[in-house]
């Protein structure tokens, strides 16, 4: 049970740089630089973690098309890859049965 504290703290670690730059924000909510370190976080994140993070983004500057087509790409970047993964182990499979048939 002491594993499965120790994966949620390992999981919920927020860089230094994302804390000072939530501290900026909450100063300045229009803070570009601050924006920024945090895009660069949630572009490393999954899309369910990142999420959060775009909503406020595209909240706070809802005409920016910019951000806007950050958020957008990251929700399609999961659903290409989603939709990659299942094609290709369809496509593996037809070529086992293939196989299975030409034996």
């Amino acid at each position: 049970m002491s594993g499965d504290g120790a994966t949620e703290q390992a999981a919920e670690y927020v860089p230094e740089k994302v804390k000072k730059a939530e501290k900026k924000l909450e100063e300045n909510p229009y803070d570009l630089d601050a924006w920024s370190i945090l895009i660069r976080e949630a572009q490393n994140q999954p899309i369910d973690k990142a999420r959060k993070t775009y909503e406020r983004l595209v909240a706070q500057f809802p005409s920016s098309g910019r951000f806007w087509k950050l958020y957008i790409e990251a929700e399609v970047n999961i659903l290409f890859y989603f939709f990659l993964y299942r094609n290709c182990n369809i496509h593996c499979s037809d070529r086992k049965q293939i196989r299975n048939i030409d034996e």
